[in-house]
């Protein structure tokens, strides 16, 4: 049975549910638990499908009640190790839409905690802003502006309308409701396994509830820097794949064909491109096994005359489903990374000259919020980046990982905990994790969690594979038949 579904039943039967109190300092709040199964690959869990009642202010006991979804999945095993709690990636994405280490059951309890801002009571979605970016030129500064008015006026309406206190969305208190999960289940102490965001919001819980962490799991972590992702990261990705490329390409590298390709559009008058839309494209593209091989292939057809690829990658990004919620990623970079003395929308651009590939993500939000009439009520860095943490950690990292870079993780993350443990995995998109040894990887993390045995993670290193499949032209071609 999906989440969604289960929700709207405990919604229907509030009545008939089991009330378990949770202690909160001097005050109580409702845990309203209903029980249940989970089936995951033939096999029955019992399950707890619950609703957590938590301060929109955990230091503030006035401050008005929200409510959030956890789903507790409980292992059949007869010796389980401590519960793991499953914190995924995002801003902007909820907790229960994503990946699921269901491998863990075998010897842990799952938790899955809603995010606030995004699963729950109160969600931060302005979708006028997800319509703005098809647009065209969707980084121009006019476009920019009408995303500034969007953002002020969803966050207006939030603030004043339904009375959402929208600092208190932070990574911080995301880490506060982790701790009111684990209250009200009554584990002593838990593990946790996280991908990407799911780090930061680790961060924050080994700070706030230093006993009470076991094992941390973070795979393909984002460390601080990564929310507001600056476009010299983006260029380290973009440097690896030019070095592998440059045999394949006869001598020329990734990022040259990029720029002449691009170059000569931009001369041809019979030719109109959208590059931001195409380079937001490449750059995701690189998350993807198959991904550079096809933008590489698109750049190169292009340097030879033959548009055809590069203008099926820019229907991608018409077609794609861009489903972020914007509200909450702008909330969270407002919250932990954004820095007013930045001009977001002249650095962070992309540009044929000089040749500056930029961060369009962090361009469309930062550059918008930079205009916002909010900005002074919202921003606030009292608490982003947490230091001197605890618990056993091992981190696992992939160097052609744009929105998690492996340097932040490797030479600023990994130092704040005592003797944790590290991997990168070369020429390792994320996607790659799932595809290549997963069976081994996957019982590498269980390991680790069960038993704290770091020695069965290997690190196989692979080769960046420059010859697609199938070219994004042929793909277009046979979509058309």
């Amino acid at each position: 049975m999906s989440y969604h579904r289960m929700f709207l039943i405990i919604s229907l039967i509030i009545s008939t549910l089991m009330l378990v109190q949770c202690s909160d300092n001097s005050s109580k709040l409702g845990f309203f638990v209903i029980d249940s199964v989970y089936v995951a690959k033939g096999v029955e869990y019992p399950a707890d499908y619950c609703t957590m009642q938590v301060y929109e202010n955990p230091r503030d006991k006035e401050s008005k009640i929200i409510d959030l979804p956890v789903i507790r999945i409980r292992t059949n095993s007869n010796d389980p190790g401590a519960p793991v709690f499953v914190l995924n990636d995002g801003p902007g994405l909820s907790n229960f839409e994503q990946n699921l280490p269901l491998g863990l059951l075998n010897n842990h309890d799952l938790i899955i905690i809603g995010y606030r801002g995004v699963d729950g009571s109160v969600n931060l979605n302005i979708p006028t802003v997800n319509n703005l970016i098809k647009n065209k030129n969707f980084l121009s500064d006019a476009n920019l502006d009408l995303a500034a008015l969007a953002f002020d006026k969803g966050l207006s309406h939030l603030r004043d309308s339904l009375e959402i206190d929208l600092k208190m969305y932070n990574l911080e208190n995301m880490a506060y409701d982790l701790e009111s999960a684990r209250q009200a289940f009554m584990y002593q102490k838990i593990n946790l396994f996280t991908v990407g965001f799911g780090a930061r919001i680790a961060q924050f819980y080994s700070a706030i509830a230093p006993n009470s962490i076991f094992r941390i799991f973070m795979e393909r972590p984002k460390a601080y820097g990564a929310l507001v992702l600056d476009p010299k990261h983006i260029d380290n990705v973009i440097d690896f794949i030019n070095y592998s490329s440059t045999d394949y390409n006869g001598g020329k590298g990734f990022r040259s064909l990029i720029f002449e390709a691009l170059k000569k559009t931009a001369n041809n008058s019979d030719l109109e491109f959208d590059f931001d839309k195409i380079i937001f494209q490449t750059i995701n593209s690189t998350n993807n096994s198959q991904g550079p091989a096809l933008v590489n292939e698109a750049f190169l057809s292009a340097n030879q005359g033959d548009y055809e690829s590069l203008k099926y990658l820019e229907e991608t990004f018409d077609n794609s489903d861009i489903s972020l919620n914007f509200g909450d990623y702008a909330v969270k970079i407002l919250t932990s990374e954004f820095d007013r003395n930045k001009n977001y929308r002249k650095d962070f651009g992309f540009s044929l000259e000089p040749q500056l590939v930029g961060s369009p993500l962090a361009k469309f939000i930062c550059g918008s919020l930079q205009k916002s009439k909010l900005l002074n009520d919202i921003h606030a860095l009292e608490v982003s980046n947490p230091d001197k943490l605890n618990g056993e950690v091992f981190i696992v990292m992939c160097n052609l990982d744009i929105y998690s870079p492996y340097e932040l993780a490797e030479f600023d993350l990994k130092n704040k905990y005592y003797n944790a443990k590290s991997m990168l995995m070369s020429d390792y998109s994320p996607q790659d994790l799932y595809t290549y040894n997963y069976s081994s990887y996957s019982k590498s993390v269980s390991e680790f969690l069960y038993i704290g045995d770091t020695k069965l993670f290997v690190s196989y290193p692979l080769e960046i594979n420059f010859k697609p499949n199938k070219t994004l032209k042929q793909i277009s071609l046979e979509r058309i038949q």
